[in-house]
């Protein structure tokens, strides 16, 4: 998965929602994150962390490399010192990459750069100790840091690095939809309004939906026009002289990236709705809140506000183009600017990227036992808990278990996953925090360690 389907959280915050008013501010935390595929709850808790004096040390574990690989260049979008990007042109930056099949040229100009720089960061531990030092490689095998070098490789502008997503796009949706393709919009809307909106993601809107559905770009602004492959998301790759061998497309195509930043919002006024129809956007929620992110890690001050910041598009049908250039690889190699700057300063936050072997074998490890304060754990890896997996969590950990609330799986099929969570922490001596009396959707249930305390 390249996204989740759970809103971005304040780690921190939610640690301390569960600590005594008396218990003093912990002076680190040690958070794994267990196939999350995307560094939201990264980004949201150290745009925060100004506000705190607590050390945040996240582990990273995901199931294959081009997605440390993609991790790390999100990541970086949010670093980047503000001499070389606004905080406007990283939130679409950070859009672009995140959510779209297709990208600007702009998008590609910067992959093709910074693919470089996180190649050095991975091979030269004193560049990354200068530039990155929030980076901390040491758990990958060096076999695993020779295979994210091939994929930076594949991301730079090269004649034979061809990814035709939009063929690939096309060819999951035929697959999925088979005789209902001729009628594919009809087929979108209905997940949408009778799936998606039904379990409560209403914040998403039909054009952007079902635009996403149809060409893989979820986020689209009229400024802008979206036409080179993403080959971030590109998985599986294998070098083939010159050229690279990949599984094409996969992961999620029914729900989008919508759900990490573009459910929710401070601001109630931003959800309003008449007859169904939004006045913002997903994608115009997404864009406030990924600004508000960008904002706060760069200028480590609280974000406030101004609309002149983010669109209002939920009541238009947007002009999204032809995407003329979907079929060509872009080969220029342009050096107009390097991104090589060192990043933001972030001395409360670590960011330790675990061998992809761990999935199986975190457990075992002595030096992983009782280690972790907070522990979330993406909706398709659930399947991968092991009974001594608990083994992990230091006395009164905060355990969070992603559901399948915000998806397009009928409401029989969400209540049975949540029943599989329930039954595994039952095993566990996890107490349940989260309020289930409380009629409103969950994309996370929340329970706490307690098998020191009984």
């Amino acid at each position: 998965m390249f996204w989740g389907f759970s809103e971005a959280l304040d780690l921190f915050e939610e640690y301390r929602k569960i600590q005594n008013a008396a218990e003093e501010e912990p002076t680190e935390l040690n958070i794994l994150l267990f196939g999350l595929g995307d560094p939201r709850h990264v980004l949201k808790s150290a745009a925060k962390s100004f506000k705190h004096g607590t050390k945040l040390n996240f582990f990273l574990l995901e199931g294959c490399l081009e997605l440390v690989a993609r991790n790390l260049l999100l990541i970086s979008i949010a670093l980047e010192n503000k001499q070389q990007l606004s905080v406007k042109g990283k939130t679409h930056l950070f859009m672009d990459v995140f959510g779209n099949t297709l990208l600007r040229p702009f998008s590609t100009t910067y992959i093709n750069a910074k693919a470089k720089v996180l190649t050095k960061l991975i091979t030269d531990d004193d560049f990354a100790k200068l530039t990155a030092p929030v980076f901390s490689f040491n758990d990958l095998k060096y076999k695993q840091r020779d295979h994210l070098e091939n994929v930076f490789y594949f991301w730079t502008n090269r004649e034979k690095h061809v990814f035709n997503v939009a063929h690939y796009w096309d060819a999951r949706v035929r697959a999925m939809l088979e005789a209902r393709y001729d009628h594919k919009m009809g087929a979108f809307d209905w997940d949408l309004h009778m799936r998606l909106r039904e379990n409560g993601a209403k914040q998403i809107c039909p054009q952007e939906y079902k635009h996403w559905r149809d060409t893989g770009v979820a986020f689209t602004f009229p400024e802008y026009e979206q036409s080179d492959p993403n080959k971030t998301i590109a998985v599986g790759l294998s070098r083939n002289g010159d050229s690279f061998m990949h599984r094409g497309v996969v992961g999620d195509i029914t729900t989008g990236p919508y759900i990490s930043f573009g459910i929710k919002c401070p601001e109630d006024k931003l959800a309003h709705s008449m007859h169904g129809v939004n006045d913002f956007r997903s994608t115009d929620i997404t864009e406030r809140n990924v600004f508000e992110i960008m904002h706060e890690i760069q200028e480590k001050q609280d974000y406030i506000l101004d609309t002149n910041d983010i669109h209002k598009y939920g009541s238009y049908v947007l002009d999204t183009g032809k995407n003329m250039n979907k079929d060509h690889p872009r080969t220029e190699t342009p050096d107009a600017c390097k991104y090589d700057q060192p990043f933001i300063p972030t001395e409360q936050i670590k960011i330790n990227f675990l061998s992809i072997d761990e999935v199986l074998k975190l457990q075992t490890r002595p030096a992983h036992r009782a280690k972790y304060d907070v522990v979330v754990i993406a909706s398709n890896y659930l399947s991968f808990l092991k009974e001594d997996f608990p083994e992990l969590f230091k006395d009164l950990c905060l355990v969070c278990f992603e559901t399948c609330q915000f998806t397009t799986f009928h409401k029989d099929e969400i209540t049975k996953f949540n029943t599989r969570i329930k039954d595994y922490a039952a095993t566990c001596s996890l107490k349940l925090l989260t309020n289930f009396a409380i009629n409103v959707p969950h994309s996370i249930i929340r329970y706490r360690n307690i098998s020191q305390t009984q």
